[in-house]
């Protein structure tokens, strides 16, 4: 490549290095410099350049440099996580020098400090992809200052930087330093890969308009009047109203949401499934806020949704976006819904403008022109493709139509998208241990014909569980037994559990781990619809609570009772109604279920309500912070600042001589109970050593009487053991505390992809309510003292070892 001859010089002057030590040296085409932490657009951004680079064949690599904007430690976000995973991009680490075709950096924030450990750069070109304003109305001091940026960048790679705006109000902004850095001629605009977004559309997705948005929750996405609020999102039952990236500045401003509007959690839902679910976009926010581009236009567009937008994104976008204000709203959804032949045909345009101009073609043609053709040939798939592992329940890449398919007008046209398998939760959450023939039943039609079924039981109850659906179990022999049983008809059904010892815990630390654990179900499994069995405790509110608004249908299998346990959806006030467009298929379940209980049980269909408090007195503070002029904004951070270091200095001297330890923590710990299967004068006081058996393939009885001697022996940890529901009676017969997984060749069977994030999940959720001081992953049996091991002795010793090793991290 002709930017590889360029350095052929720069390696000469570095022959006399060569002998005091090795240098290390990684080449890239494209070498993409930013802060992986970012939420929102910009990663977005990232991984669609990454992912179209990968398929032209450029090789890529990703320099992470820290933003002050970002000041609390974080995760990089996941979608750049998954395309590091899949090999797309490779992250700089380990490396004396880099050597790249172009240096391809975004957001300029990442060089307003730059860390002191950095790779030498040697690149043919550099490109700052310039995705912010270095200030507006919402700061009160400038984001960033142009000219130290760039002075930072000639000092890490010896020279300038060519900005390149990603839209106009970005090159309007940089006007006034034109003579001072030089400027792209042309946008570096966004790409977005539209195949992957696109949702056939031939009808409105629902019985009335439905409007959405997506994007972070901060309040400067949001208009910030009560008016114009609910000018653009109406409180009219009219309108389904969904919003993807939480509702807290909105809330701050109206005090309680509107009954019609569906609140779901920033990355809850993937946002090409999102934009399924809607027929328009409304994109309106804070007057303080320049937006750079607008991302969120291009992937409603890309999905078939018709925008409505400011008048400023009318450069960008063209004539396929509906313009003007809040108060235009009503009047373009109502045109646009009694005319499917001009929705269509504006859907049409604004995809086909997608695909002509912010296609991965146009990222790869400018690349070409800048530093020529790419090092390998194009690439047809990731890494996850060749090892046949794509992005399933976990990830972003669950099928666009899922919610499309939701209840129709019956005068409207309707979608004709083939909609994937539904998914069904059914949680069991009976305290008894009656009633063993309950839970086939329901299994059996939850699951259906076409329905994948997970199912989470009180471990007592796993033996109650079918392999299958539409199969009962045989209860003569244990679960480990009939996990290698042959073929049974219907869908396979995953289980998980909930452990032995929730049975110990108060009705409150009860609620609490509950709370958490179908919180992480819910994001792992994403079902359609939840299915209860509860003989009349409190915990059916508890799952209703972690549903909040989302779309998600609850069935609640109960005892026949003079009052229904909890207010139906038949109850509900015909406004609160309106926020969830029935289901055909949850009805139909709902009969299916009548028909099949034994005669005690009946089934309803519940009302999922929100969980909000009235935030008055929040709101009120929220909207003098942000009407507040800038001096009184700095003042009030200072003084706040100075106060809450002066309250830790003075624990710090205060707790030592009061006997204190001082702890700092996120929030308050989540706890449960772990058991010490060891004689020993103070078990509880003994240290945690987690045990992660991600495969079927571990023998548990081997492992956990391997586990326990060593335990023993040493007095050294308390095991506790994440593994597959298999375990549970070892578990039990061993005294052991066990959390349980979907072991990896089910969950690939069932959702085909998406292991990597559900088992990251699985060990975080148990980690946080058992605090381990030392976690161990095996693969492999364990076999106790005497038992030659397969896999070799020195494994199996290593093992036991590390969790030996709990005891050097023991608490006083």
């Amino acid at each position: 490549m002709m930017w590889k001859d360029s350095l052929s010089e720069l390696r000469q002057s570095d022959t006399h290095t060569e002998g005091l030590m090795t240098s290390r040296t990684t080449t890239f085409d494209v070498l993409m410099a930013t802060d992986g932490r970012f939420p929102g657009g910009n990663t977005s951004s990232v991984v669609e350049e990454i992912e179209a680079q990968y398929r032209a064949g450029y090789r890529t690599g990703l320099l992470h440099l820290p933003s002050p904007v970002l000041g609390k430690p974080r995760r990089f976000a996941p979608k750049l996580q998954r395309v590091l995973e899949e090999g797309k991009a490779e992250l700089v680490l380990g490396a004396d020098r880099v050597e790249a075709g172009l240096l391809l950096a975004r957001h300029p924030t990442v060089f307003t400090d730059l860390p002191h450990d950095l790779p030498r750069l040697e690149v043919g070109q550099v490109i700052l992809a310039v995705n912010q304003v270095a200030s507006d109305e919402r700061g009160v001091v400038p984001y960033y200052d142009v000219p130290h940026v760039h002075r930072q960048i000639e000092r890490l790679v010896g020279q300038e930087a060519t900005w390149a705006p990603i839209g106009p109000r970005v090159r309007q902004s940089l006007e006034e330093h034109a003579g001072g850095v030089p400027l792209l001629p042309w946008d570096w605009e966004n790409v977005i890969d539209v195949s992957s977004w696109h949702v056939e559309r031939n009808g409105f997705v629902a019985d009335r308009p439905v409007i959405g948005r997506h994007s972070r929750g901060h309040w400067s996405k949001w208009p910030d009047t009560k008016r114009d609020l609910l000018a653009a999102y109406p409180a009219d039952p009219r309108y389904s109203v969904r919003i993807l990236g939480g509702t807290h500045a909105p809330q701050d401003i109206l005090d309680q949401l509107p009954a019609n509007w569906v609140d779901l959690p920033f990355n809850s839902v993937p946002a090409r499934d999102f934009l399924a679910t809607i027929d328009f976009l409304v994109y309106f926010h804070h007057p303080g806020l320049i937006e750079a581009f607008g991302r969120v236009v291009l992937e409603a567009l890309s999905a078939g949704a018709v925008a409505i937008a400011p008048r400023y994104l009318e450069p960008l976008f063209g004539d396929v976006c509906l313009y003007g204000t809040p108060s235009d709203v009503r009047r373009y959804v109502d045109e646009l819904y009694c005319d499917w032949g001009a929705f269509a045909e504006r859907s049409r345009a604004g995809v086909e403008l997608a695909r002509k101009r912010f296609s991965y073609e146009t990222h790869v043609e400018r690349l070409s022109k800048l530093i020529g053709d790419p090092s390998a040939p194009p690439a047809e798939g990731g890494l996850a493709s060749r090892r046949g592992t794509g992005e399933g329940a976990g990830g972003s890449e669950s099928p666009t139509s899922r919610a499309a398919t939701s209840a129709r007008s019956q005068s409207a046209p309707r979608t004709s998208v083939e909609a994937p398998p539904s998914r069904t939760l059914v949680v069991d959450l009976r305290r008894d241990t009656g009633g063993a023939d309950l839970l086939p039943g329901v299994v059996a039609q939850a699951g259906g014909e076409s329905s994948l079924c997970a199912v989470v039981v009180p471990a007592w109850r796993t033996p109650e569980v079918p392999e299958r659906t539409g199969a009962a179990p045989d209860r003569r022999r244990s679960r480990s037994t009939r996990s290698r049983s042959g073929s049974i008809d219907g869908a396979e059904v995953l289980v998980e559990t909930f452990p032995w010892v929730l049975a110990e815990l108060s009705a409150t630390e009860r609620g609490r781990y509950l709370r958490h654990r179908l919180a992480g179900l819910l994001a792992s499994h994403r079902p359609d619809r939840i299915v209860v069995l509860d003989a009349g405790g409190r915990d059916t509110r508890v799952v209703l609570d972690a549903v909040g608004d989302s779309a998600v249908r609850v069935l609640l299998v109960h005892r026949k009772t003079a009052n229904p346990p909890l207010e139906t959806v038949d109850r509900t006030p015909s406004a609160a109604r309106s926020r969830q467009v029935e289901q055909p298929g949850a009805v139909q379940m709902a009969q299916a279920l009548e028909g099949s209980l034994p005669d005690e049980w009946t089934v309803s269909r519940l009302a999922v309500r929100s969980s909000r408090k009235s935030g008055t007195r929040r709101g009120k503070l929220a909207r003098l912070r942000r009407k507040a002029p800038a001096w009184a904004r700095v003042w009030a951070r200072r003084t706040m600042s100075t106060a809450r270091r002066g309250r830790v200095r003075f624990l710090e001297r205060a707790a030592p001589t009061s006997g204190l330890m001082l702890f700092e923590v996120a929030e308050a710990e989540l706890g449960l109970p772990v058991r010490a299967p060891v004689t020993h004068p103070a078990p509880e006081r003994l240290p945690i050593a987690l045990l992660v058996a991600p495969t079927a393939d571990v023998d548990p009885e081997q492992t956990l009487r391997a586990m326990t001697e060593r335990a023993q022996m040493t007095t050294a940890f308390r095991p506790v053991v994440l593994a597959p529901p298999s375990w549970v009676d070892e578990a039990a017969g061993f005294d052991v505390t066990l959390e349980t997984l979907v072991p990896e060749a089910r969950w690939t069977s069932a959702y085909g992809g998406g292991w990597s994030e559900y088992l990251r999940r699985r060990v975080a959720e148990t980690c946080r309510v058992i605090q381990p001081d030392t976690v161990v992953f095996a693969e492999h049996t364990i076999p106790p003292a005497g038992v030659a091991d397969p896999a070799g002795p020195t494994w199996a010793l290593a093992a036991l070892d590390v969790m030996e090793t709990a005891q050097t991290r023991r608490r006083a």
